[in-house]
């Protein structure tokens, strides 16, 4: 269990610039990216895409499920930090998205997320095209990513998505414990509190 008092005074700190690393992506520096323990994580909501509650057997009602438990969880004036796949299809489903969704969004670009940087600025979501690496303390340092980031050093931790329900085989597989999938079909369709994130870690 970890100490939140003082990683809430040292989490904001830290978002610095590695020009090249193994992991082959920049560090993120920017202080309007205000991350802390209590900012929601969610990823791979997918809004819009028809085909996605086939192909990962989500439930019928998936897209007001996720609107709803976002919304009963995440007041107007929190962060959320989601790890890519917002949405699908016209910029008028991202707008009416905005419109509907509590909190301040900040959206690490994924492989679905297309629209430009003008649009997603115009409704208030900060869009990131870079992982996130914060360092907590010296024990705790997390990438947050929409892509699962391998290899990992010792002691990281790599807050994703991409996989959706699919997880890798067991035999062979470059993800490990240290591999958080934040995708929504294995997180009860909802966000998650970082903090309840890294505590769940054993």
């Amino acid at each position: 269990m970890h100490d939140w008092n003082i990683l809430l005074y040292q989490f904001p700190a830290i978002l610095r610039l590695r020009e090249k690393t193994k992991y082959n992506y920049r560090m993120i520096t920017n202080t309007s990216l205000e991350i802390t323990p209590k900012t929601w994580i969610i990823s791979d909501t997918h809004f819009f895409h028809e085909n996605i509650g086939r192909y990962c057997n989500r439930p019928e009602n998936w897209q007001p499920l996720i609107i709803k438990n976002w919304n009963d969880l995440i007041s107007p004036d929190e962060t959320v930090l989601h790890l890519g796949d917002f949405s699908f299809g016209k910029r008028s489903n991202f707008d009416l998205l905005t419109e509907q969704l509590n909190g301040r969004i900040i959206l690490i670009r994924g492989n679905h997320d297309r629209l430009g940087r003008v649009r997603y600025e115009a409704r208030s979501v900060t869009i990131v095209n870079e992982p996130i690496y914060v360092e907590i303390d010296e024990k705790v340092k997390i990438i947050f990513s929409h892509w699962p980031v391998v290899p990992l050093d010792d002691g990281v931790i790599n807050i994703h998505g991409h996989i959706h329900n699919s997880p890798p085989s067991p035999e062979g597989s470059v993800l490990g414990p240290n591999h958080i999938n934040m995708s929504v079909e294995v997180r009860d369709y909802r966000p998650w509190r970082l903090k309840d994130i890294i505590n769940g870690i054993k």
